[in-house]
């Protein structure tokens, strides 16, 4: 029997909150958006059975995108994986294999036996008078692999690939066209419990750190002030974003720059790595830097009738101002113990980021620019509108899936 080679590529972003999937194909030279599914995660079976739950609404997300014949393409969670860009001479590719294979082995907390190990070349850089090949090496425990293949089997689905939801981010800015040599781009992407900020520099990875903050906070917040249930919370959130942000003064930032550590030099540095949420090694930065936690705990709550009284961006200034906090410390890290130039733009996607609030908040404080993720007004060409209409009414939430996508379509 003959089988045709794929012309399209579907990414499933697997989220604990909701499951998006994008369709691409080739349109004239051009990537084309042909079909986007989405489905929430029912809350109380997740809690239950996360497997279950995510097949679940995996099932109905591609209930309308037609996977006969298509390259599908997953994602592991950034939290859940090791990455490290080793700086390497230049040498043959048996050489540079082996090489890798030794790098892992200082560097990666796991047995060799216990992950899949990927890698590909980034660039070449000069060191002194030393041509040095930077290299994107990426290690996943067999465990949170075998999770995720677990998932997509109880909805009948087999995996073509298998990528990382923060360096799916890279895929889809460069799909869209949101990429410009010689700038420095902060690529943030905030999921439910998760937020994933990717720095790309001259179009090329550079730097991913997750951090432990997520709508979640922001929900929870308002649940809290409001006294209402989590579901009715959140529905007040998202809200929000269709309304005129209201001026609030935020909580007072600290002053980072004197309380940086000292960290290793960038080739040696440990970009990436797993939260305590995802399987129990901290992120590097968050370790380092963990005797500072305290100076970015929120303040007291004040006095329960006076927090009812608040509208949703006085309720929301606290969770919103340890967010900028973490994503300040990231910029100084990257910036002054990487030596790298100060980012650009700042790029954020995910479901709240379509809160005028969170972008207008960001861009104050930090004092960059900041842009919502729109795939749907970029160089991707959209298919009907119908079958597009979920990314048309919040196209940041989709980047993941997108660069899943266009990640599958670079394979084909």
């Amino acid at each position: 029997m003959l089988f045709s080679k794929p012309t399209k590529a579907v990414g499933l972003d697997i989220g604990s909150h909701s499951v998006k999937a994008v369709q691409m194909s080739k349109h004239g030279g051009r990537l084309r958006v042909d079909n986007v599914g989405f489905a929430f995660v029912d809350r109380t079976q997740f809690n239950m059975d996360p497997v279950v739950a995510q097949a679940s609404a995996l099932r109905e997300a591609v209930r309308t995108v037609p996977l006969a014949g298509t390259y599908v393409v997953g994602a592991l969670p950034g939290q859940t994986v090791v990455i490290r860009y080793p700086r390497l001479p230049e040498m043959d590719d048996a050489q540079l294999a082996n090489s890798i294979e030794r790098e892992a082995g200082q560097n990666i907390p796991y047995e060799r036996s216990e992950v899949f190990l990927d890698w590909t070349p980034l660039d070449r850089v000069t060191e002194g008078t030393k041509t040095m090949l930077k290299v994107l090496l990426v290690a996943a425990r067999y465990e949170v692999v075998e999770t995720r293949v677990q998932i997509a089997h109880e909805a009948e689905i087999s995996y073509s690939a298998l990528g990382v939801d923060s360096l799916a981010l890279a895929d889809a800015a460069e799909g869209c066209d949101f990429l410009r040599v010689g700038e420095t781009v902060a690529l943030i992407n905030i999921g439910q419990t998760t937020t994933s900020i990717h720095f790309v520099k001259d179009g090329i990875s550079n730097f991913i750190r997750d951090i432990s903050w997520g709508s979640r906070e922001l929900i929870q917040a308002i649940a809290k002030a409001r006294r209402v249930e989590i579901s009715d919370a959140e529905k007040l959130l998202f809200q929000s974003a269709s309304e005129e942000p209201t001026a609030v003064e935020p909580p007072p930032l600290p002053e980072m720059d004197d309380d940086i550590p000292e960290s290793p030099p960038p080739e040696e540095s440990k970009l990436g790595g797993l939260d305590e949420l995802g399987g129990g090694l901290l992120d590097p930065l968050e370790e380092e830097l963990s005797g500072l936690d305290s100076a970015h705990s929120p303040s007291s709550a004040p006095a329960a009738q006076a927090v009812e009284d608040k509208d949703v961006g006085e309720v929301l200034a606290t969770p919103l101002a340890r967010l900028v906090s973490e994503i300040r410390r990231s910029f100084d890290y990257y910036e002054q113990q990487l030596y790298e130039h100060p980012v650009d733009r700042l790029i954020v996607s995910g479901g709240v980021a379509h809160l005028p609030l969170l972008r207008e908040t960001v861009a104050d404080e930090l004092g960059v620019s900041v842009e919502l993720a729109d795939p749907t007004r970029s160089a991707l060409v959209l298919g009907p509108e119908h079958n597009v209409a979920r990314m048309l009414e919040q196209p940041a939430q989709f980047m993941v899936a997108v660069g899943l996508a266009a990640r599958g379509m670079a394979d084909l």
